[in-house]
């Protein structure tokens, strides 16, 4: 029983830091920016900028220069493509076969997380959006699914008798 309570508590303590975005940045608008490392280790950032609106890629640059995070660009002639960010002694660059790569998903204030058809530097980013990038799955887990599947589990477990 013990061990579920600190289950628990690790993931309403994730669940909290995520709720408070690491904040970049100046002017009247403003959207995220969510990271997550194939080790499991994600970061939220909230980047304001004075623009109307700004690209993807515009966005996650402007992060990268007023932050210590490190990111590597690649330009394949038809664009430009994330091949690798750092954060904190996280890391992941490069292709590492099957889903080991970057992932870029967009949202739109008010609707659902999605996989664009589009690259970061054609993506139009107003105040409101968020920008995931996660390495190494095709899936971002929302941090409210994430409590939702720890209660879940401990109310079935003490139900169980365990």
């Amino acid at each position: 029983m013990k061990k579920w309570c600190a289950v628990m508590g690790v993931l309403a303590g994730v669940c909290a830091v995520q709720a408070m975005p690491i904040e970049v940045g100046s002017g009247s608008n403003s959207a995220g920016i969510y990271i997550e490392w194939k080790d499991g280790f994600s970061v939220d950032f909230m980047v304001r900028f004075a623009e109307e609106s700004i690209s993807g890629l515009a966005l996650i640059q402007r992060l990268a220069e007023e932050t210590p995070l490190t990111l590597v660009v690649q330009d394949y002639g038809f664009g430009e493509y994330v091949d690798g960010i750092a954060w904190d002694g996280h890391s992941n660059e490069g292709w590492g076969g099957g889903e080991d790569w970057w992932h870029y998903w967009t949202r739109d204030a008010g609707q659902v997380w999605e996989s664009p058809m589009f690259g970061a530097s054609d993506r139009i980013v107003v105040d409101g959006a968020y920008d995931g990038w996660v390495y190494g799955s095709a899936a971002i887990p929302e941090p409210a699914t994430l409590v939702l599947i720890g209660t879940g589990a401990f109310f079935l477990r003490r139900r169980l008798g365990n």
